[in-house]
Order: structure tokens, then sequence, then C-alpha cells
């Protein structure tokens, strides 16, 4: 009797503890991710509703910002604050800034004066401004910009001027590669041609007219930018080459075909059968320096292509799935491994794999394949292990363990289910059967949701005695089991993993309680993201130097960081080596000077970073670039260090300069248009701290950076 109810209370701890796991902190509101305000204040929107709620991942933390605005679209944070498009009945949708509280949630512009809206879309972050599109009665929709007051909300340039628009909402393809934005606009001359702007009505200027014309049907309709290198790839089509592959480097000169892969006018990214046109271009992914995409040749659609940039390097790596059938291979979806990267394919009729790539064609083979195919979503989906800093918008992949990564597959034995691979055959195994047989634990087309954290894996699936809930996995069998049973029994609580702040995970469920809308929830403890290393590379020139930057969020046992150099982006020697932190939960931020580069004679160098453990394992980074031209003006200064002004001289400017000085930790302290070009002007800096500060002197499109001591 004592054993059997000491079972009973064993039982009943278990069920309160599970539940426990999670606290509701919102209900039937439906909210929905719109991004983190701080590192402890999430901005979540309502389907429902639409209305606006900020959270710290608790009950008495979570709250309606405001009951008039509306949330529609995000626009990006500037200085700490969240822009987004909402509406109210007064000025239709326009531009709103908040801070999280309800005082600090306000019109930042009605750009369109009354109840009709302008419409904000495609936002793009340029130099402390974010640009956007939006329609007006007197000038149509065009490009706008916004720093987040309403002084600083402005047109950038009435493209076609009157009332006409250069394009149609959501057509403008708005990128920003951190230097310069491109998009697509349509004027009367030229149709809908590639365009480009430095953030000034004069800078605003139409790039290339790819396909010569003024209709239609003769626009190149430039889209799917991607920054490689010092170039931005993007696909576009011209009369006699159909739509392919083309590369600019913001210059008009620079931007060119890359290569007619699909000879004559035939396309290489889409497949036109049946009279409808199926996209074969899906995204590009960079490895070891080349850039990977799916092409077609005319003979094939199931192929994939690598690119430097250059035509000569332009090449098949290999035809995957040959004909020109619809086939799916996921570049998009590929983890990057030491020495290759690993992606799924599949025919659609009797295909399910995962194949890998050291990044030529011998190297180009299949991983492993899967004895089930449907068309209900069984192709193999990799759980990429992005993580990163979602406020500052740098991400990168950091293996799980250091060296797996999850993904899904079907076999006919076990269904669709949870794997594990440490990109070897032997150690690709299946973590769990979560419904023995061949039932899918995992069901795609309920919710195939997941998030990382440094020591487990958080997804949805289904075992034999519960509905859709919150799973976790820390890659074993034995630790691999449901988190709480959110709709008791059969249900389905479809999970949908959010983001991890404030130590929390935050994921939408329903309990059951309501047939159309979802509840919000938090994994109670503390969680982490994956050790992320490094989440920013950059490179600057400062007068001869390159001035070499990264920081890291986390560090777990690394030993160092070696700068590696190039000329051609091959081949790479090294620089440098910097002693890493070595362990260290909040980051670290380094910097290294790269002494007299800029007058090496080169046009182009190439920099990567080379991070190794304590154990020896060593990661590459992304390949950055500084483009080396000459400067037609200079600047100087008469006296460094500094005591109460500086002494500019500037000669050879033939525009107009404007001059900043940002700190160390690159905060803007001062800024202003030069008034005595091509002479000395005196800069009071009384006003700032002792300390090491950079002085930034723009003209004409051109940078020069000198360090000075106050």
């Amino acid at each position: 009797m004592k054993k059997r109810l000491l079972g009973i209370i064993c039982i009943f701890v278990f069920i309160i503890g599970s539940k426990a796991q999670v606290t509701q902190i919102n209900s039937n509101k439906s909210l929905q991710l719109v991004s983190p305000l701080t590192t402890t204040q999430t901005i979540f929107a309502s389907v429902t509703d639409s209305s606006l709620w900020v959270t710290d991942g608790t009950l008495a933390g979570t709250v309606q910002i405001t009951t008039t605005i509306k949330y529609e679209a995000l626009a990006g944070l500037l200085s700490g604050k969240l822009i987004f498009r909402g509406s109210t009945a007064a000025t239709g949708a326009e531009l709103y800034i908040t801070d999280g509280t309800s005082a600090g949630t306000v019109l930042v512009k009605d750009i369109n004066p009354g109840t009709t809206a302008s419409a904000p879309a495609e936002f793009a972050l340029l130099n402390g401004f974010i640009y956007f599109d939006a329609a007006t009665v007197a000038e149509g929709r065009e490009l706008w910009r916004t720093n987040g007051t309403n002084a600083g909300t402005t047109l950038v340039k009435d493209i076609v001027p009157g009332t006409d628009s250069s394009n149609a909402i959501n057509e403008y393809h708005l990128f920003s590669n951190g230097t310069f934005l491109l998009f697509a606009a349509k004027t009367a001359a030229n149709g809908i041609e590639l365009w480009k702007s430095d953030g000034t009505n004069v800078g605003t200027a139409l790039l290339l007219d790819i396909n010569t014309g003024n209709a239609g049907a003769d626009s190149s309709n430039p889209a799917n930018f991607y920054i490689y290198n010092s170039i931005v790839l993007f696909s576009a089509t011209d009369a006699t080459h159909g739509n392919e592959i083309w590369k600019t480097d913001g210059t008009a000169g620079g931007t060119l075909l890359v290569k007619d892969i699909n000879p004559g006018t035939g396309s290489s990214t889409t497949l036109d059968i049946f009279g409808f046109s199926f996209p074969l271009l899906l995204g590009f992914h960079t490895f070891n320096n080349h850039v990977y995409f799916n092409a077609s040749d005319g003979t094939s659609t199931g192929e994939v292509w690598s690119t430097d940039g250059t035509t000569a390097n332009t090449t098949l790596l290999k035809n995957i799935v040959p004909g020109l059938s619809i086939s799916v291979i996921l570049l998009i979806d590929a983890v990057d491994l030491p020495g290759k990267f690993i992606f799924p394919v599949s025919d659609g009729a009797s295909r399910t794999e995962l194949w890998q790539s050291d990044g030529t064609p011998a190297g180009t083979v299949l991983f492993k394949s899967f004895d089930v195919i449907s068309m209900n979503g069984d192709i193999p989906a990799i759980f990429l292990p992005y993580n990163g800093n979602l406020l500052s918008g740098n991400f990168s992949q950091t293996l799980f363990q250091g060296n797996k990564f999850f993904f899904t597959a079907s076999t006919t034995a076990a269904g669709y289910e949870l794997w594990i691979s440490d990109g070897t055959l032997a150690g690709t195994t299946m973590v769990k059967d979560i419904i023995p047989g061949s039932g899918n634990g995992i069901d795609a087309t309920k919710s195939l949701s997941y998030l990382y954290t440094s020591g487990e894996l958080y997804f949805a699936a289904t075992d034999a005695t519960h509905g859709n809930e919150l799973w976790k996995s820390d890659g074993t069998s034995g630790g691999t089991s449901m988190v709480a049973d959110i709709y008791t029994n059969t249900g389905d609580a479809l999970p949908e993993l959010f983001l991890i702040n404030n130590s929390k995970i935050f994921f939408g469920a329903t309990n059951g309680d309501n047939a159309t809308a979802t509840d919000l929830y938090v994994v109670n403890g503390v969680f982490t993201p994956l050790p992320v290393k490094l989440v920013d590379f950059t490179v600057t020139p400062l007068a001869e130097d390159a001035l070499i930057k990264w920081t890291t969020s986390q560090e777990i046992n690394t030993n160092s960081f070696t700068i590696q150099r190039s000329s051609d982006g091959l081949n790479f020697e090294n620089v440098t080596t910097v002693v890493a932190a070595g362990n260290t939960a909040n980051g670290h931020k380094y910097s290294f000077t790269d002494n007299n580069i800029l007058a090496s004679g080169g046009t182009i160098i190439y920099y990567r970073l080379l991070t190794t453990d304590t154990n020896g394992k060593q990661e590459v980074s992304n390949t950055i670039a500084l483009k080396i031209k000459p400067m037609n003006w200079n600047a100087r200064l008469l006296a460094n260090p500094v005591q109460q002004n500086i002494q500019l001289i500037t000669s050879g400017i033939t525009a107009n300069a404007q001059m900043s000085i940002k700190d160390m930790s690159g905060k803007m302290v001062y800024s202003r248009q030069l008034q005595r070009i091509n002479g000395v002007e005196s800069v009071p800096v009384t006003s700032l701290p002792h300390g090491q500060y950079i002085i930034i002197i723009t003209s004409d499109g051109e940078n020069k950076s000198i360090l000075f001591i106050k």
C-alpha cells in the first residue's frame, strides 16, 4: 500500500513539475514576435487585433503598449527605439516609434497628411537612417528615409516627378550593403531598372539600364540581392540573355552579367513549364569564399553552380537531379562544417537525401539517402544552428556542442523523426523514435519550429499519447522528452518557438480554450543561446592603414584569432595572431591595424579571421574586403595630439564635404558640414573627454579617416 501511494505521489509531482516548466504570460491574443527592444524587453504584436505589446517574460511585465495604434510591419531599431508601420483612423498607415512605453509610442510623421495612408514599406538600414518607400498625393510612391524624428523623415528623391510612382509597393526590393542602397525603380524612359542611392537626392540615380527600352516588357526587374565580398550579386533580365545572375560594385562600369548560364534568351533562374514560371534560384550560400546557388543551363533544373563573381570561375559544380523536372535543392538550408557544407535534396518523386560538398565537383557527393519520399514535407529539413545578436542583426552559424546539428528525416521504419549529425556518416543517427514505428513524431504539416540553446534543442513533436507539444533534446534518446503537455492529452498545442531574451525562451501555443487564438508562454529557467563567437567582423580605411575590428558575444575555450590577408580572395597569408579572452559570457571587442596596406598598390584587399580553440579546433570566418582606390583630395591635421581645437587642412576637394568625429566605440560625437573647403578649418573639441577619436571627412563618395588624441 505504501509503495502504491508513493508511486501516485511521484506521478503527481512529475505532472506538476512538468507543467511548472512553462508559464503562460498572455492569453488568447495570438502574439507574434516583432523584435527584441533591449536585452530584457521584447515587442510582440497581436494577430487577432494588431495591438502592440511589450514583455520582460513575466505575467506582470507583459502589457499592451497602446490602445489606439495598430501594428502593421517592422521598420527597424534605431538608438534603442523600435520604428514600425502602424495605423490609426486619423492617420492611416504611417511611421510610428516606440520605446516600450505608452508615452513613448508616438507618430513619427504623417507622411501623407490626413486619413489616407502613405503605407511605408520595404525597410533598409544605412548610416543611421531607415530607408523605405512611401506614397503621397503629390509625389506618388517614392524613396524616403527617417532617423526616427519628424524633421528627420524626408523624401530622398521624387524619381518620377509629379504624382506618378517610381514603382509599386513591395516591388522596389530595397537592399542595403552597408555602404549604399540598391533597388528597382521605374521611369518612362527606362522601365524597371537598377538604381543606387547613398541616401541623398543627388546621390540617388539610375545605376544601369540593363534591359534597354522603356516598356514594362523591356524591364530588367533586378531582385535577389546578396552581398559577396565587395560586390552584390542579383538576378536581372536583358533581351539577349534572359534572367541571369549579375553583379555590381556600385558603379555602372562594375555592373556586369556574371555569366550567361542558360545560353541565349533562356533563363537560368526559372523553369517555365505548363505556362507557369517556377523559381529555381531560391537563394545563395557562401562557403570558403565562393557562392553556391541553383541554376539551369537549359538541360537540367537540378544543378548547383559556384561563382567567385568572375565569368571564368562561374562553373557547374554538380548536376544533382538530371532533367527538367521540378526538383528541390535547398542551398538556403545548408549547414557549414569544417571543410564542407551539407544541404537537402529531393527530386519530388523517389529521392530524399542529404548531400555534401567541399566546393569541388569530386567532393560534391551524396551524404545520406533516406527511403521515404512524399509530397507532405518529408524532405530532410536541417535545423540551421543560427544564432547571434537580434538587436544588432549580426548572425552566424555555430554548431551544437561544437560540431553537430539537428535535422528531420523520414524512413519507412520510423517515420519522420529528429536526427543529429556531426558531419560523418557514422555520427549521423536518429535521436529518438518519438512515435515508435512508422508514425511521424515530427509533423511538418503542423509545426516545424525549433530553437537552439547552449545545451538543448527545443522543438515541436508528437508522441503516441499526446498531440503536438513542446519538446527538448540534448542529442541523446534519454535526453529527449516533452517539456509540458500544454493542450492536454491528444490536443495539438502547435508550439512556435520565437527567441531567447532576458534568459527566457519565448514561444506561442494554444491550450485549447480558444479555437482561433493562441497564448504566449515562456520556459522557466536561465537559458543562453548557442555560444556564438563572432557576431561582427569589419574592415575600414584609416589614413594609409586598414582598421580591422571584430566582436564576440560569448567565448568558450577560445585560444586565439589569426588575421589572414589576401590580394585575390583565394590565397591567404597570416598577418598576425591575437590572444583571445578565453572564456567570457559577456563577449569581447578586438581590433588590429594593418599598417600602410592602402599604399600597397593593390585594388582590393581581402581579410578573414581564423579562430582557434584551446583543443586545436579551428573555424574560418566569412571573407570581408577593403576596396582601395586613389584619393583625389586630401585632409590632415596641423597638430596631433589636439588641445582645444582641431586644425584641419583640406585640399583638392571639388564637392561638398562632411566632417564627423567618432569615439573608439563607434559612437558619433560631432558632425557638421565643412565651411572652409581647401583651407584650414578650426573645430572646437573642448567638450570632448580626453581619449582617442577618429575624424572622418566625406566628399564625393570618398572617406578619409584620421586618428587623433585629445
